[in-house]
């Protein structure tokens, strides 16, 4: 996966604004692609699109291109309207392909980001063709149980089940990495028979990742999820979700550290 916070070389971004300037750019134009330019993560979609239009007006549309190409790719399973990826682009990244069902979610997330995801994901198959090719999976897979759970507690166990429609596109794309959310109750649910299965299903063939290090912060963690509340992190919410983090590569799923909680008083102090 390339780094999201690879900066724009400074002389690429002061050439576009020059020839922008040059070629009659109002102060508005500029400080869009400005922003654009110079901030490692994108304004709202909105403006980006209006800045990539002016910069094909502009003839520097080939400028924006080279931009874009520094940023990460993701696609947005189970997407409802829109809170992973939008954290996602805050981090840098370019979502590729959104998938959900509900009617009303899709409407949401087309004013949201101006466009309507993809509807069934069982329907989208085979799962090489359907999918963009991505480095990061972001999916708010639902909590079911397993028919089977225990037995094998594997692949073969979530037949039946959205996990496993998650799990195919995992297997088929091979992206750099992916991250999973669910609600807190995953780690209790059906006996605490579902979190396993989901994780050796993701180490297992034919999926075959490596999950990320257990968080030393977190209240509830263990290899490859952690627990995480939005309260921690600035957010007048009390909003406990599992995440799930995995990576093609062993090295970097060491590397990876899960993000460790703001001062707590900061969150509450809205509340």
């Amino acid at each position: 996966m390339q780094d999201p916070y690879a900066p724009i070389p400074r002389a690429l971004a002061e050439l576009a604004l020059s020839r922008a300037a040059k070629s009659g750019a109002s102060d508005a134009q500029l400080d869009l692609l400005r922003a654009r330019l110079y901030s490692p993560a994108p304004v709202p979609n909105e403006l980006v699109r209006r800045a990539a239009a002016q910069a094909g007006k502009l003839g520097l549309a080939s400028t924006w291109r080279n931009i874009d190409a520094t940023r990460f790719t993701f696609i947005d399973l189970f997407a409802g309207i829109g809170g992973m990826r939008l954290g996602a682009e805050l981090a840098g990244g370019r979502c590729l392909q959104s998938v959900e069902w509900d009617p009303a979610c899709q409407h949401t997330y087309h004013q949201n980001f101006g466009e309507v995801p993809d509807g069934d994901i069982t329907a989208l198959k085979p799962r090489k063709s359907k999918f963009k090719q991505h480095d990061l999976l972001l999916a708010g897979f639902p909590c079911q149980a397993f028919s089977i759970a225990g037995r094998k507690g594997g692949f073969e166990d979530t037949r039946g089940t959205l996990f496993r429609d998650v799990a195919e596109v995992i297997a088929a794309k091979k992206a750099a990495a992916f991250i999973l959310e669910n609600v807190k109750g995953l780690v209790l649910h059906d006996k605490r028979k579902t979190l396993p299965v989901i994780l050796n299903t993701l180490t297992s063939a034919p999926v075959k990742y490596h999950l990320a290090a257990p968080s030393l912060d977190a209240k509830l963690s263990a290899r490859g999820w952690a627990v995480l509340n939005a309260l921690d992190f600035g957010v007048p919410q009390h909003r406990e979700r599992i995440f799930i983090v995995g990576f093609r590569d062993k090295k970097a799923a060491e590397r990876f550290a899960f993000p460790v909680p703001e001062t707590p008083e900061i969150g509450r102090a809205h509340v």
